[in-house]
């Protein structure tokens, strides 16, 4: 391709950005007010926001009110042009959730899952995402793309190398899962990752935070962000801290070795431990919940152990990168309020997540719809 028509391509994408961010971020505003802040001509403004209106992306509001001239015309950003599906797989459950291009929730669902395999998984996502399609009214073609969670290894590639707990190995989900969804495009994130990515949403400056987020359910996932950027490592297996090992030749874990901190600081842990004490109650956290409102002395001693053990790996994580925060999110979150947790190990201050339940899904949305908007959108037509 000619270089001067790459150039004009690039300047051209580049001033749609600069348009399109100005536009998300007010409530209405002006192709003036739009020429004035850009520097560029109202001619240019016209003709980007014409091609934005054609594809949907902002909507025209008619006239606003006059300063002393002509009424202006005022335009807004679409949210719902598009949609993203993001679905978050656990052990036992499944959050299915579709946002819009502003991470607001449209449809959401959440389904327990009484066998692993991913053919059944893949049968509850199919009947789920068709509910989705028919409550929204809308189509696949409005589909961005969709983004699936998975507490496991996955590579730069999205294939799923390990998932212990669900049984899963050198898996292309994408693949196994592409008729379900109707040929749309499926991305497969780490779920630790995912909420790495969510947390930073949620940031006061979210382009130079470094943090770490522990994901600790089933077992314990770490997702790490440098300087607002994730760290996934050459092979996209970075911050896998839960096959840390903090107990010499301790329980033995999964992964092959012993004395790893998910044996000893996860949910999995926790029911464990209940189990090897004869507490004889439920294994889900409502129960355990329910038991810590009733001062039941067992299962406050086995919270107090649990504690210790999370802090011996949380001190792990701040002594090997000292982020300026660490995020503790999942299931063990809503223990909040019974574990004893360090507020700051080596300067990095310790936290729990505020917004657990859709922090995971928040991530991998912003993600693909940032994308989509900044990036894709150019090369699926001609400038």
């Amino acid at each position: 391709m000619n270089k001067n028509v790459i150039n004009q391509q690039s300047i051209k994408q580049f001033n749609t950005n600069n348009i399109l961010k100005l536009i998300i971020s007010s409530d209405a505003v002006s192709r003036a007010e739009l020429a004035k802040q850009t520097g560029l001509n109202k001619a240019t403004v016209s003709k980007i926001t014409d091609e934005l209106l054609k594809d949907d992306l902002i909507e025209d509001l008619g006239y606003g009110t006059s300063s002393g001239g002509r009424k202006p015309k005022l335009l807004k950003f679409n949210p719902n042009a598009r949609y993203v599906v993001g679905i978050d797989i656990g052990v036992s459950d499944i959050d299915f959730t579709v946002m819009n291009m502003q991470l607001e929730t449209v449809f959401s669902e959440s389904t327990e899952i009484a066998h692993k395999d991913h053919g059944a998984v893949s049968d509850v996502l199919g009947n789920i995402f068709n509910q989705a399609i028919e409550k929204m009214r809308t189509t696949h073609e409005r589909i961005i793309e969709i983004a699936i969670a998975v507490p496991a290894t996955v590579d730069n590639d999205g294939t799923i190398l390990h998932a212990p707990n669900l049984g899963w190995k050198d898996l292309d989900l994408s693949k196994t899962l592409r008729s379900t969804f109707k040929d749309i495009p499926i991305k497969v994130f780490n779920e630790a990752n995912a909420g790495a990515l969510g947390e930073l949403l949620h940031t006061d400056d979210p382009e130079s935070q470094n943090l770490v987020y522990v994901s600790a359910g089933i077992g314990i996932g770490t997702g790490i962000v440098i300087s607002g950027n994730l760290y996934k490592g050459k092979m996209g297996t970075a911050g896998e801290f839960g096959h840390n090992t903090i107990v010499e030749n301790g329980i033995q874990c999964h992964c092959g070795r012993k004395g790893c901190w998910e044996m000893y600081a996860s949910e999995q842990a926790l029911y464990d431990s209940l189990k090897s004490r004869n507490v004889n109650i439920d294994f889900n956290m409502t129960t355990v919940l329910t038991e810590l409102e009733k001062r039941n002395t067992k299962v406050k001693e086995i919270i107090d152990e649990l504690s210790t053990h999370l802090n011996t790996g949380l001190e792990n994580v701040a002594r090997a990168l000292n982020p300026d925060l660490i995020v503790n999110g999942n299931k063990l979150g809503h223990l909040k309020n019974y574990l004893d947790i360090d507020m700051e190990i080596q300067g990095s201050r310790v936290v729990f997540s505020k917004n657990n339940q859709h922090t995971t899904i928040e991530g991998m949305v912003s993600v693909i719809t940032r994308k989509y908007l900044y990036q894709k959108r150019y090369s699926l037509k001609s400038l």
